[in-house]
């Protein structure tokens, strides 16, 4: 029994990690994309047309005109802590991705995750962790594809490669558990929705197409979650639904993925 309880001891404390580590972690779990290279294609259509809703109109050509690299997973827990000190989720779990974020407190995560793994050299001094624009967001989760998701249109897959109202109890699985889309990147669809760094507009008429973030003039109140979530039924899981939220929303269905990119990348 004392062996046991010694063991579930230790396994407790290596999930918390130390924050060194959980930072080397996070640096070496970035996905490159290289568009116009190898596989990623320098263009996409983002968006849908007469299927969509009106806020994913009019579907737009997207010419992405710098690399980027994008985490495979959304931020858990025990980085989320490592970095912040605090951790707001619900659903409590070391690897379970954090949720319960406002827009801010998202960005807030970015800049002290970027200020940690500078002062840890992990990343260079022109480089910054930050949320995903709309367009990186779309473009990497497609994944090369032109489909409703990225493995394709046929629903008897969502389950294998998503967290949604058809399969969850509760918001309480690790990160990574479903299959990943073709350039291995988890839960793009589902788990949780992801803030970008895009403030919200109700439709793409005049957004820029070279993949750079889309941000309204003034002091605007909302931003752009994708890819849905747990609480959510699959015609909101696509590769193109668009979710324009309250910057102070905070919800167990709601978390972030990181870019990782140069500081003068037009963001």
């Amino acid at each position: 029994m004392l062996t046991t309880m010694l063991l579930t001891l230790q396994c407790s404390l290596g999930a918390a990690g130390d924050p060194a580590e959980l930072l080397h972690r996070f640096r070496d779990e970035f996905v490159q994309i290289s568009p116009g290279q190898a596989e990623y294609p320098r263009q996409f259509q983002m968006g849908r047309d007469q299927e969509g809703l009106e806020n994913e109109r009019p579907r737009h050509r997207v010419t992405m005109t710098a690399p980027f690299q994008i985490a495979k997973y959304e931020v858990p827990q025990n980085l989320w802590e490592a970095v912040m000190d605090n951790n707001p989720s619900r659903w409590k779990g070391p690897r379970n991705s954090v949720e319960m974020l406002s827009y801010q407190e998202a960005q807030d995560f970015c800049r002290r995750a970027t200020e940690r793994m500078r002062d840890l050299k992990l990343i260079e001094p022109d480089q910054l962790i930050r949320l995903p624009t709309e367009a990186e967001w779309e473009y990497a989760t497609r994944g090369g594809t032109d489909t409703t998701y990225s493995f394709g249109n046929d629903l008897q897959q969502l389950d294998a490669h998503a967290w949604h109202t058809g399969n969850a109890a509760g918001n309480d699985p690790p990160v990574g558990a479903k299959r990943p889309n073709p350039w291995g990147l988890y839960d793009v669809h589902g788990y949780l929705w992801e803030w970008c760094q895009d403030t919200a507009h109700e439709n793409y008429t005049g957004a820029p197409s070279d993949g750079s973030a889309w941000m309204a003039d003034g002091m605007p109140t909302h931003a752009v979650l994708r890819g849905g979530s747990w609480k959510d039924p699959a015609e909101k899981l696509t590769s193109s639904y668009r979710r324009l939220a309250p910057k102070s929303t905070r919800d167990d269905a709601v978390g972030l993925r990181c870019v990782l990119s140069k500081v003068n990348h037009r963001r």
